[in-house]
């Protein structure tokens, strides 16, 4: 799933990322994010993943997951 924002300053940015499905048999009974990244204009944006703060991330992380939420 994709979703817009912006971050560092305002920088306009599209967020990918995949929900895992539950575990049952290792102790995951709820979905989860199984993986998150940047893209601009297209491309992953690594450098830009990078100077993202812990506090930025914990943000698109539950972003990401309530628009999945919202989409069921």
């Amino acid at each position: 799933m994709v979703f817009n924002t912006t971050v560092c300053n305002e920088k306009p940015v599209e967020v990918h990322f995949q929900i895992g499905q539950p575990e049952y048999d290792v102790g995951i009974y709820t979905p989860y994010l199984e993986d998150i990244w940047l893209e601009v204009k297209g491309k992953r944006a690594k450098w830009l993943e990078n100077r993202l703060s812990k506090n930025e991330w914990i943000l698109l992380e539950n972003e990401a997951m309530e628009l999945w939420y919202d989409s069921k």
